[in-house]
């Protein structure tokens, strides 16, 4: 080794020394640059899943459980180094510091930023970026669009230190590589020693070769192993290292494979109903965007029919949900075949679907096809050898009457769709600017509801019930609403919306307690054994604050036990009776008093009214009103009296107008009558009022 040293010139030792910087800052170049490559690619699809799974959540207060849930993911990376959620208008939702940065976990807007990064800093270097990955010195910045591009809801940015993982990275390469380069070295001085004119030609081949690697990137490269012992070791080292780096670009080609194929699986499950195979909402928003735009520039018509499946509730509630999803699944193929090339078929959710029909000729058109699709799904279905009747209700509106506006028209078919279902289902009805106005209306109701309990707009009158010598023996509870922008609001529609909302439970609530401070008045007035009568929504069955309360309120004796009847509808009580009944029991045991009402308009079923332990029937004002009129209704009133004291029950008409009406019900044995020939509901202040002043003048 000593003669060896002795005869490498300094010009030979010079050129092996750049050489050797040569390879290793070449394996050292190719590998960050690989591992740039797959950390960019990681992030990204990081950043793809993560979207997605916020698109739920996005709406969600500043800093929700759900959405630090998904932040929160980034833990298991050592190089995360925050992460940011935005609104479209640039707001700062929520703010993730990681391993790399912070320690401190997910940052609300309102809590305190991490020393790094202020408010300001933030709007400055990631809030403005463009969607898409952005590249520095040190960083890996990915920004993605929360839901799809023409209906962003937010924006996801995600900050990975670049620096921190390289530095790593470089320092585990460069103890991997560095006793080849050694062995390199010690190869290249021997070798020069021996014939270094001779060997410098195979290493120009070797440095050449290298530098088609940088310029070109080509990884699967080889040079000639010649027959001479010094190249060919340096030749096979070489090698050696090439096939190293391309065996590690290769298992990086693949991890990407998997990543693309899994943001592949991410984005069918995004746009494409997991059940049906059919477009879900979000891709069907997209499509009809896409569809309208390219209908009002050819100055083409499209048409949309917003479908409900009539009886599929039913169908769940009986049968389970297997059934209920092979059920859906069988629809939905029966529909798309009989649909046209020019129509595109989603499933909104549940069992709403809506149809896309491009370039339509005539209206006529599309009532063709709606047709069709009511005839489709009326049929007789088998689903797990059950035979299954169902319908559809359809909703029909035109692109140009909403001047090609997609909410405009998804909200119009929407309309005319319950319109639909109002009219008797199984049928498609066109909408039209009369359907949305009492639509608006009922928004608006909705709306004023929930001002109006806050507000005491509500207020109770109670109608008189008397026995056959005009005797008050009690009352029936009825709720009244003026609105100071909406003026008085008849009971039959303001009711009919709260149930539709799910706010008729709180008006119920709201009837209990107002009625605690009223009860003792009416006591005091009418004696203390006056009944009084409060209805119950078949929604109050179903309420675990309405139906405890009521119990809370009658054992405490805050409401009379005794004195108060509570009257359910026989339909209601029939699709309630599992819970109806335990509860009704509790009632019964407290000492209160059940009816049954509107009798003869529901199941109207000798078989079950055995099951109710009631107190009094109720016979419909639609019966009661027809006495005089028509035999039939009266065969069916007396019917129903002779029936119910047959089963120790007490009768009461309502809707009693004339004194023919009246008659015919007390001969008849009808215990109590109620009706506008006794009394109109009457509020409670009017009601002692005028019983004070008959005392007086008695």
């Amino acid at each position: 080794m000593k003669s060896l040293r002795s005869e490498i010139s300094f010009n030979t030792l010079a050129s092996i020394s750049v050489v050797s910087a040569l390879i290793i800052g070449l394996s050292i170049y190719v590998y960050e640059k690989l591992y740039v490559e797959f950390v960019s690619a990681e992030v990204d699809a990081i950043s793809v899943n993560m979207a997605v799974d916020l698109i739920d959540y996005i709406d969600e207060p500043a800093g929700s459980f759900n959405q630090t849930g998904i932040l929160l993911r980034l833990d298991e990376y050592e190089y995360a180094e925050a992460a940011y959620i935005f609104g479209n208008d640039g707001t700062l939702l929520s703010h993730y510091i990681g391993p790399a940065g912070f320690k401190g976990g997910l940052i609300k807007p309102q809590e305190k930023m991490s020393p790094q990064l202020s408010q300001t800093d933030i709007d400055k270097s990631i809030a403005t970026l463009s969607i898409g990955l952005h590249l520095t010195s040190s960083k890996v910045i990915v920004v993605k669009t929360v839901g799809e591009e023409v209906f962003p809801m937010g924006r996801l940015a995600l900050v990975f230190n670049l620096e921190e993982a390289l530095k790593a990275s470089r320092q585990r390469y460069i103890i991997l590589v560095t006793p080849s380069v050694a062995l390199l070295i010690i190869i290249s001085l021997f070798i020069s020693s021996r014939a270094q004119s001779r060997a410098m030609r195979p290493l120009n081949t070797l440095i050449k070769t290298m530098d088609s690697v940088v310029d070109d990137n080509a990884y699967d490269v080889k040079v000639e192993e010649v027959n001479k012992e010094e190249m060919l070791a340096l030749s096979r080292a070489f090698n050696n290292m090439m096939a190293n780096i391309k065996k590690q670009s290769e298992a990086n080609r693949q991890k990407n494979e998997m990543l693309q194929k899994q943001q592949s699986q991410m984005e069918r499950l995004a746009n494409f109903d997991a059940l049906t195979g059919l477009p879900n909402r979000q891709c069907l928003m997209k499509l009809l965007s896409n569809e309208l735009a390219l209908a009002q520039k050819n100055s083409h018509e499209l048409g949309l029919l917003f479908i409900d499946l009539d009886g599929f509730k039913a169908i769940n509630d009986s049968f389970g949900h297997d059934t209920g999803d092979k059920f859906l699944l069988h629809i939905s193929l029966l529909m798309d075949s009989a649909l046209g090339d020019n129509c595109i078929l989603g499933r909104l959710g549940g069992d709403e679907f809506i149809v896309i029909v491009r370039e339509l000729i005539t209206p006529s058109d599309l009532e063709k096809i709606a047709l069709k699709l009511v005839e489709v799904v009326s049929q007789p279905h088998i689903i797990n050898r059950l035979k299954l009747d169902s319908s559809a209700s359809l909703g029909l509106a035109l692109a140009s009457e909403c001047k090609y506006s997609l909410t405009n028209l998804i909200t119009n078919a929407d309309v005319a769709m319950y319109k639909a279902k109002d009219d008797g289902k199984s049928r498609f009805v066109w909408f039209t600017d009369e359907m949305l106005a009492r639509t608006q209306r009922k928004v608006l109701i909705s709306t004023r509801i929930t001002d109006a309990l806050e507000n005491n707009a509500f207020y109770l009158t109670y109608q008189a019930k008397v026995d056959s010598d005009k005797n008050i023996t009690g009352f029936e509870t009825l709720l009244r609403w003026k609105d100071e922008v909406l003026g008085q609001v008849p009971p039959g529609e303001f009711i009919h919306v709260a149930e539709q909302t799910d706010k008729i439970s709180q008006i119920s609530l709201w009837v209990l307690k107002q009625l605690r401070y009223e009860f003792p008045l009416l006591l005091e007035a009418f004696g203390r054994n006056v009944v009084v009568s409060v209805n119950l929504s078949p929604h109050d069955l179903n309420n675990h604050n309405v139906t405890q309360f009521l119990l809370h309120e009658l054992d405490t004796g805050k409401l009379p036990a005794s004195n108060l009847e509570i009257e359910i509808t026989e339909s209601a009580y029939m699709n309630n009776f599992n819970v109806a009944n335990p509860f009704f029991a509790s009632l019964k045991e407290l000492g209160c008093k059940l009816a049954l009402d509107d009798f003869g308009t529901g199941y109207s079923s000798l078989s079950y009214l055995t099951q109710f332990d009631i107190d009094t029937l109720k016979i419909d004002r639609n019966f009661v009103s027809k006495i005089g009129e028509s035999k039939q209704s009266e065969m069916i009133t007396k019917t129903i009296i002779d029936m119910a004291k047959s089963l120790n029950f007490s009768v009461c008409a309502e809707g009693v107008e004339t004194q023919e009406q009246a008659k015919f019900l007390i001969n008849q044995g009808c215990n109590t009558l109620q009706g506008f020939l006794y009394s109109r509901p009457i509020p409670l202040m009017e009601l002692v009022g005028k019983t004070v002043n008959q005392s007086q003048d008695a």
